[in-house]
């Protein structure tokens, strides 16, 4: 599963792992694509404004499948992952720069917030552990000051 473009421009394609031509899915960006481990719901970023963009979804066939209004910071890093058995899906959402873990159970669309992070660094990507206990995940601050000291005598 990829994000990508082809001679119809950007789109969401399925690419056969023992090689063939790749299948088109979801014309429009698609970035960050995850697939459920029980094979049912593929989820993706869409085209978004400012920051922002919507989570998506479909089926392997490419049917759409209606998420609640969910927006997912843009750029690098993965926003979405599925916990095991695939009937939840972990997110992160909040203000710039800080972001918190959101759990949206599929068979009730209903979301429900995991954290309440206090300290506003960043966070680009994700992953869930395969038992679906843990979530790793990075940070980012940027406090750091470069500074040059001259001790006396040292100039040159």
């Amino acid at each position: 599963m990829v994000g990508g473009n082809d001679e119809r421009g950007p789109g969401l394609f399925k690419i056969p792992a023992g090689g063939g031509a790749a299948t088109r899915l979801v014309a429009g960006t698609a970035i960050n694509p995850a697939w459920s481990a029980d094979g049912n719901l593929i989820v993706y970023a869409g085209a978004g404004a400012a920051a922002y963009s919507p989570l998506l979804a479909v089926r392997p066939d490419g049917a759409p499948v209606q998420l609640p209004a969910i927006q997912t910071r843009r750029g690098d890093g993965e926003r979405a992952r599925f916990l095991p058995g695939g009937k939840d899906l972990v997110y992160m959402q909040g203000l710039l720069p800080s972001q918190d873990f959101w759990l949206l159970d599929l068979s009730t669309m209903k979301t429900r917030q995991l954290t309440r992070l206090d300290n506003r660094a960043a966070m680009r990507s994700f992953d869930i552990t395969p038992d679906g206990k843990h979530i790793v995940f990075d940070r980012l601050k940027e406090s750091s000051d470069i500074v040059l000291i001259e001790l006396p005598g040292e100039r040159k």
